[in-house]
C-alpha cells in the first residue's frame, strides 16, 4: 500500500469524518453519509425553470410559476435545490452556526452542475446580497459573501462588494405575506461601486430564495450601473405559498 494510502486510512481511523447532516460516520474525507448524499442528490435533481428557477419535471417544459416572465428585472435564477432536507439543515448549518465549510462544500456542488457552468464565465462580476452592518457586526460575517468567495474561485472570475443596505429590515424569514416582504425591501440597497459594473455581467448570489423580494430590489439598485445583465444564482428555493410547490 503506497505511503499516502496508508496515512489516509490511520487518518481516517483515527478522526473519523463526521455527517454533516446526521452525525453518522463517514468514509473518507465526505462531508455526508452516503444515505445522506442520495437524498441531497436527488433534491437537486429535476428539472427547473431557466428564468425563476422553480422546480419543473423537466428543463425547458413551460413554467406554471412565472409563465416564461422569469423575476424582472432578473434575466435568469439558478439554485442547487429546493429548501427542503437535507440541504435546509446544510443551510442553516452555514447561516447559523458559522459552519462554513458546509456552506463552500454546497458551493462545490453547485459549480459541478451545467446550469451553473452554463451561467457563469470567467468576465462574470459576482454581488453578494449585503447585510446590514448591525446584522453583519452581530453574525460576524455575511453568508452570501462566503459563497460569493467560493464561486470566484471555482470560476476564475470577479467578486465586488457592490451595494450596501441602508436599513437594518426585519428578516425575511419573519415576514409571510409576498406584499409584506417586498415592501420590507423596497429601497433598502444603495450603489457602492458603479464603474465596475458597466456592461458586466452581474450575477447576484444569496443562499435561499423565496418570493425573489431581496434579489429583485438588489437588482433594481444595481441596474443603477447599466451592466450588460442581471442574474442571481443561490443554492436553495423555497415555495413562498409554503405548499412544497404541489400547487401553483
Amino acid at each position: 500500500m503506497p505511503l499516502a494510502q496508508l496515512v489516509g486510512c490511520v487518518l481516517d481511523f483515527t478522526f473519523p469524518s463526521i455527517c454533516a447532516t446526521c452525525g453518522a460516520h463517514c468514509a473518507g474525507s465526505s462531508f455526508q453519509c452516503d444515505l445522506c448524499t442520495e437524498k441531497l442528490d436527488a433534491l437537486c435533481a429535476g428539472g427547473a425553470c431557466d428564468r425563476c428557477a422553480m422546480p419543473l419535471e423537466r428543463s425547458g417544459n413551460p413554467c406554471p410559476y412565472c409563465k416564461g416572465r422569469g423575476l424582472t428585472p432578473l434575466e435568469s435564477i439558478v439554485r442547487l435545490g429546493i429548501f427542503d432536507e437535507p440541504l435546509k439543515h446544510l443551510i442553516h448549518q452555514l447561516k447559523y452556526h458559522r459552519r462554513w465549510s458546509v456552506g463552500e462544500r454546497l458551493v462545490e456542488i453547485l459549480a459541478s452542475t451545467p446550469r451553473a457552468q452554463r451561467l457563469i464565465s470567467a468576465d462574470a462580476v459576482l454581488v453578494p446580497v449585503p447585510l446590514h452592518w448591525f446584522r453583519h457586526i452581530k453574525r460576524r460575517y455575511n453568508q452570501a459573501e462566503i459563497l460569493a468567495r467560493r464561486l470566484q474561485r471555482e470560476f476564475g472570475c470577479q467578486m465586488q462588494i457592490a451595494a450596501r443596505r441602508v436599513r437594518n429590515t426585519e428578516s425575511q424569514t419573519n415576514i409571510h405575506s409576498n406584499a409584506d416582504r417586498h415592501d420590507n425591501v423596497r429601497g433598502v440597497f444603495a450603489l457602492k461601486r458603479r464603474a465596475d459594473l458597466q456592461d458586466k455581467q452581474v450575477i447576484l448570489v444569496d443562499d435561499v430564495m423565496t418570493t425573489g423580494a431581496t434579489l429583485r430590489s438588489l437588482a433594481r439598485t444595481i441596474r443603477q450601473a447599466r451592466p450588460a445583465s442581471i442574474d442571481a444564482i443561490v443554492l436553495a428555493i423555497a415555495d413562498p405559498r409554503k405548499r412544497d410547490f404541489q400547487t401553483i
